[in-house]
C-alpha cells in the first residue's frame, strides 16, 4: 500500500513499550497501526506474524534459533519483492533476486543476519525490545505496510488474529508458516505472584505464603523445573518448606499471557545472601538423552553448540537484584572430564535476559560469564594468585577478574566457584577501549573474531628480528615478556595450549597476550627455559626469538630480574598466598568436603603449604637455568633503599621497598637503577660511585653495594 507522507511520519513515531505492555497507549497505537495499514495492504504484502525471541519454536541445521516474520499476500495476485526492504531502527535489507508471493498465501523469512544463505534471508536480527518494521515499496519511498511490535519474550509472537486482518494478538504458540486463527485475543501479561511476607517464616519452621494477582491461579514448583499450565502444582495455600528448595512460580490468568517468574532459592535458614543461585530443569542437567552433566557411555557434558544450552534462573544474591532468565552450558576444555565442571552462563534474546546482560561487576555487565570451577584448593590457589600478583604488581599481562563465590543449583550447595568474564571480544573491547578487536587463539592462531592479517605481519618482523622499534609497532613487546616471564617461572606445563591474544582493530592497534588457566606448574627444580625454548617449532611466549633478539635479550632478562626481585621474591610472594588462603579458607574447607569423595584431592592447608614451598625454592632455581642456558653468569647486587620520607628507589622503573634488597642479576646485561628525592629532598650522589645522574645503569657485576644520598633542603 502506499502512505501519504503525513501518515507516514505518524507511524514512525510509534514508541517502543515494556516487556509487560501496561501502557494503554500501546494498545490504541497498534490498534490504530494495523487499521490504517490494512485498509489499504488487501491489493498487496502484509506482514502477518513476527517473533524476535525464538528459543524453540524452530532451529536450523546448526542449532540456531533465528528471528523471523511471516508475510502474507492479500491480493488476488502474485507478488515479486524484489526490490522491496525491511528497515528497523536505523537497519534495513532490500530483497535481492526474485521472492513471489502467491495470492492468498504465506511465506516465511529469516531475520539471522545470513543473506548470504538466499533471498529468504534477512541481513539483520529483530530487536527483542521492540521497534516500528516497515515494509518499503522497490521506489524506496512508499511504505507498503508497518508493523509496531512491543519487547518480546522467548518463543512469543505477535500477529494479525486471523491472515490479514487488522485485529492482532499474542500467540504463546506460534504459527510460522501456518495460517494465523487465534479463538482469544491476548494483549497482555498476568501480574507476577508475590510473597506474603505476613504469613512467611524463615528458621526452624519454615513457611512460604504466596499472593496470587485477583482473578489469576499460581502454578508452583520445588525441583527446578519451570512452572507452566501443565506442568506443576496449583498453590492452595501457605507451603511448609523443611528442605532446602528452590520455588519457582508463576500466576496464570484467563486471557492474559503467563506472568513473570517468582524465583527463590531456600538454603539453611532463608534465602542466601551471597554467592550465586541457579535453578534449571534437573531433566536439563542429568537426563540421559538431553542433559548437558551426564556421565558414563551418553557423556553429554562433552556436547557444545547452541543445542546443548539450558534454560536456567539465575540470582546473584549480593546484588539484592531479582533471578533473571539465562541460558547455561558445560564450559571448558580438558576440566569437562571431572566430576566439578565449569560452566558458562549466556545472556541472551532467546532466553528472555535482560539487555543489559549480567553483572560481572558493580558497575559492569556482560553478555556471557563464567563459573570456573577450580578443581581443588590446589588449582584455586595457583590461579587466583596469579590473578592477584599481575593486579597487585602491575604486570602487563591481561588476565580475566575472577570473584569466589559459592554455587548453589537447585538448592543444593555447589561448591565454591570464581564468576568472571569470558576471554572474548566483549571483554577484550572493554579493557582495550577499541570499537573493534582481532582475536586468535590455539598454537596455530586460529581467527575466533576479526582477521589474522595484521597478526601475520607480525610474527613476520619478530621471526626475521626486526629492529625494536618496528616490533614495538605492532607488538606489545612489554605484554610477550612479561607472559614469558611467568611461563617460566611457573613452568606451565600448557602453555603452547592456552593461548590467546588480541589487538585493538585500530591504528595503531598492537597484540598483547592473555594470560589464562594457571595452575598446571613445573616443579620447582624442573629446567623449564630448557623444555620451553627447545620446541621444533617456535611458540608462544617465543623465548628463544626473545633471548637471540639484541635489543629484546637485555629487556628479557632485565625484567626477570626485576621480577624476581620484587613481585616473585619469595617473602613478597609468601605473603600474598597466606593472604588468599585466610581470605578464602573457610570456602575451600566447603569445596573440599563437598567434592572429595568425587575427586580426591589434598586439603587447602596442605595446598597453601605446597605453594608456600614453591615460592620459596623457585626463584633461584629458575635464574640459575636462565643462566645457564644464556652464558651470563649470575652476580649479586645490594640495593639500600631509603624510607620514603628522604625519597625513592627504582629498578628497571619499579618501586622497591624501603631496606635492603639482594638483587639477582646477570652479568653483562646493564640494569637501570634510579633515584627520586622526596619532596623537599635533593639527590646528592651515588655511595661510592663517580655517577652524577639520578639514573645509575651499569653492568650489574661491577657493582656490590647500591645507595642512594639525599639530603634535606635547606630553609
Amino acid at each position: 500500500m502506499r502512505c501519504d507522507i503525513d501518515r507516514r511520519h505518524l507511524l514512525l513515531r510509534v514508541p517502543f513499550l515494556s516487556p509487560y505492555f501496561a501502557d494503554v497507549r500501546f494498545l490504541l497505537i497498534i490498534s490504530l497501526v494495523l487499521a490504517t495499514a490494512v485498509a489499504e495492504a488487501q491489493r498487496g504484502v502484509v506482514i502477518n506474524e513476527l517473533q524476535a525471541a525464538n528459543r524453540n519454536t524452530y532451529a536450523d541445521a546448526e542449532g540456531n534459533t533465528p528471528d523471523w516474520i511471516e508475510v502474507y499476500n492479500a491480493s488476488s495476485s502474485p507478488v515479486d519483492m524484489a526490490g522491496m526492504r525491511f528497515a528497523v531502527a536505523g537497519r534495513q535489507h532490500v530483497v535481492e533476486g526474485p521472492l513471489v508471493i502467491a495470492p492468498k498465501t504465506l511465506r516465511l523469512l529469516w531475520f539471522d543476519g545470513h543473506p548470504e544463505r538466499g533471498v529468504e534471508h534477512m541481513g539483520f536480527r529483530l530487536p527483542r525490545k521492540g521497534g516500528t518494521l516497515l515494509l518499503v515499496d522497490k521506489d524506496g519511498f512508499s511504505i507498503t505496510d508497518v508493523f509496531t511490535y512491543p519487547a518480546m519474550v522467548g518463543d512469543l509472537s505477535v500477529g494479525r488474529l486471523n491472515d490479514g486482518t487488522r485485529d492482532w494478538t499474542f500467540f504463546t504458540t506460534a504459527t510460522p508458516g501456518a495460517p494465523n486463527h487465534a479463538e482469544v485475543t491476548i494483549h497482555t501479561h498476568a501480574a507476577a505472584p508475590m510473597i506474603d511476607s505476613s504469613l512467611s517464616l524463615y528458621g526452624t519452621d519454615r513457611v512460604l505464603a504466596l499472593l496470587a494477582p485477583e482473578g489469576a491461579r499460581i502454578r508452583y514448583t520445588l525441583d527446578g523445573t519451570e512452572p507452566t499450565i501443565e506442568h506443576g502444582t496449583d498453590y492452595q495455600g501457605p507451603l511448609d518448606l523443611t528442605d532446602d528448595a528452590v520455588l519457582r512460580a508463576r500466576s496464570f490468568a484467563p486471557d492474559q499471557l503467563p506472568s513473570k517468574e517468582l524465583c527463590l532459592t531456600l538454603i539453611d535458614d532463608g534465602s542466601p545472601t551471597e554467592g550465586i543461585t541457579l535453578a534449571m530443569d534437573p531433566v536439563g542437567l542429568v537426563d540421559d538423552s538431553t542433559g548437558i552433566n551426564v556421565e558414563g557411555a551418553w557423556a553429554n557434558f562433552s556436547r557444545r553448540g547452541r543445542r546443548w544450552e539450558r534454560l536456567a534462573m539465575v540470582q546473584f544474591n549480593a546484588s539484592g537484584e531479582a533471578p533473571i532468565p539465562v541460558g547455561i552450558s558445560i564450559h571448558g576444555s580438558g576440566s569437562r572430564g571431572l566430576a566439578k565442571r565449569s560452566f558458562k552462563l549466556h545472556a541472551r534474546d532467546r532466553y528472555d535476559s535482560p539487555a543489559k546482560g549480567m553483572p560481572l561487576s558493580d558497575t559492569q555487565y556482560f553478555d556471557e560469564g563464567i563459573l570456573r570451577a577450580d578443581a581443588g584448593a590446589h588449582n584455586f590457589m595457583r590461579n587466583y594468585f596469579l590473578e592477584a600478583l599481575v593486579t597487585t604488581h602491575h604486570l602487563a599481562l591481561d588476565v580475566q577478574p575472577s570473584t569466589p563465590l559459592p554455587l548453589y543449583l537447585n538448592g543444593s550447595y555447589w561448591g565454591m566457584y570464581r564468576w568472571m568474564p569470558p576471554k572474548d571480544a566483549q571483554w577484550l573491547k572493554r579493557i582495550s577501549g577499541a570499537d573493534a578487536v582481532d582475536v586468535l587463539e590455539g598454537p596455530a592462531a586460529v581467527p575466533c573474531s576479526g582477521s589474522d592479517e595484521h597478526y601475520k605481519v607480525a610474527m613476520d618482523a619478530l621471526f626475521r628480528m626486526a629492529p625494536l622499534d618496528s616490533l614495538e609497532a605492532l607488538i606489545d613487546t612489554d605484554n610477550l615478556i612479561d607472559l614469558a616471564c611467568i611461563d617460566l617461572w611457573t613452568g606451565r606445563a600448557d602453555h603452547e595450549l592456552n593461548v590467546r591474544c588480541y589487538r585493538p582493530r585500530e591504528a595503531g592497534g598492537r597484540w598483547r597476550w592473555i594470560l589464562f588457566d594457571m595452575d598446571l606448574w613445573a616443579p620447582a627444580n624442573e629446567n623449564s627455559i630448557q623444555r620451553m625454548a627447545l620446541s621444533p617449532t617456535p611458540e608462544t611466549p617465543f623465548i628463544p626469538l626473545l633471548l637471540e633478539h639484541p635489543e629484546l635479550h637485555r629487556k628479557f632478562l632485565a625484567r626477570l630480574v626485576v621480577l624476581a626481585a620484587t613481585a616473585l621474591e619469595p617473602v613478597s610472594a609468601t605473603a600474598l598466598v597466606d593472604s588468599i588462603h585466610r581470605a578464602n579458607e573457610a570456602e575451600l574447607l566447603a569445596d573440599h568436603a563437598r567434592w572429595q569423595a568425587e575427586m580426591p584431592r589434598p586439603d587447602p592447608a596442605t595446598c597453601a603449604l605446597a605453594l608456600r614451598t614453591f615460592l620459596s625454592e623457585r626463584p633461584a632455581q629458575l635464574m640459575r637455568h636462565m643462566s645457564a642456558y644464556t652464558g651470563h653468569k649470575l652476580c649479586t647486587v645490594t640495593i639500600e633503599v631509603p624510607g620514603a620520607a628522604d625519597g625513592q628507589v627504582l629498578l628497571e622503573g619499579v618501586l622497591l621497598a624501603p631496606g635492603t634488597h639482594r638483587v639477582t642479576a646477570f652479568e653483562d646485561v646493564p640494569v637501570s637503577i634510579e633515584a627520586k628525592p622526596a619532596q623537599g629532598h635533593s639527590f646528592i650522589a651515588w655511595k661510592g660511585e663517580a655517577e652524577e645522574s639520578t639514573i645509575l645503569r651499569k653492568d650489574p657485576s661491577k657493582l656490590r653495594m647500591v645507595r642512594p644520598l639525599f639530603s634535606a633542603d635547606l630553609p
